[in-house]
């Protein structure tokens, strides 16, 4: 496992939780018993470039002995299977930061291998994320330790009625999934979400999620910042909702959101308007 450390690393490995009353950070760490990916995701930036998935770049540029084969391949390393149980303190864990655990082209006895791995270390809080939510519910239901997320929808060659069309699908598949805390990863952040999620507020009472993450889109060390109305009709939607969001360190927005959701009070949107406030207030302190 690679320790994820501040300030830099993935920022949201490192949750702030509620432990005898207190809100403590913990350390935040990535874990791939899975590598390698299949789905092809690339972007097209403002300026007509594409750029393609992170893992990918970091896989055939830095770490090429642990990818021999490219990254659109399906690497399976048992050997690394005990890595959680053998830490003791309790930690954020992001499983398959350099693959999608769920794609199609990996095992259900692997992935239930896994599985059965974060059921036994109950005292680590995991994170998987996934832009393959049809098959998500297969495993239904999830440990009540293991937060699972949807990425946003990607694709240089679909423009935004694609990428709403298949947001609109996505959300479906993830109104399946029984865990306590379900999250979409609104990053990149590539075209205007908020009305698909008006749409289905017209026909629900809520989002299927209980945590948001937005952040900007990059080629390399550039960065593209989202329209500033996307990102604020947003956030309107989901304030409305009392859905804890975190921004990604590539975002450019004041204030600042770094939120977690809390087990056991993670659809805050149901919470009586004065428990919402003091629940807010208490993850932004």
């Amino acid at each position: 496992m690679n320790k994820q450390k501040p300030p830099k690393g993935i920022e949201w490995t490192r949750i702030k939780k509620s432990v005898d009353g207190q809100f403590v950070e913990l350390p935040g760490y990535t874990w791939n018993p899975v590598g390698g990916c299949l789905h092809g995701c690339t972007w097209k930036m403002p300026d007509g470039s594409v750029t393609e998935c992170y893992a990918k770049t970091i896989a055939e540029r830095l770490a090429s002995g642990g990818y021999k084969q490219g990254f659109a391949h399906h690497y399976w390393r048992p050997q690394a299977l005990k890595e959680p149980l053998r830490l003791k303190t309790p930690a954020g864990i992001f499983v398959g930061s350099m693959s999608d655990l769920f794609g199609h082209w990996v095992s259900e006895d692997q992935i239930r291998q896994v599985m059965n791995v974060m059921r036994q270390a109950d005292w680590h809080t995991f994170q998987t994320l996934s832009k393959y939510p049809v098959r998500l519910p297969d495993f239904n239901p999830f440990p009540s330790n293991v937060w699972v997320g949807v990425s946003l929808p990607a694709g240089h060659l679909m423009k935004p009625e694609g990428g709403a069309r298949a947001l609109m699908a996505y959300l479906r598949h993830m109104m399946l999934i029984q865990a306590d805390i379900r999250f979409m990863s609104i990053e990149p952040l590539w075209f205007d979400v908020a009305p698909v999620f008006d749409a289905w507020l017209k026909t629900h009472d809520r989002l299927p999620f209980e945590w948001a993450i937005i952040g900007a889109a990059s080629n390399g060390r550039k960065i593209f910042q989202p329209k500033p109305e996307w990102v604020s009709s947003l956030l309107d939607i989901l304030d409305e909702l009392h859905i804890p969001v975190f921004f990604k360190g590539n975002l450019k927005w004041q204030p600042r959101r770094e939120l977690f959701p809390q087990p056991g009070v993670e659809r805050v949107h149901e919470l009586p308007a004065a428990e919402r406030f003091v629940f807010t207030a208490a993850l932004a302190g």
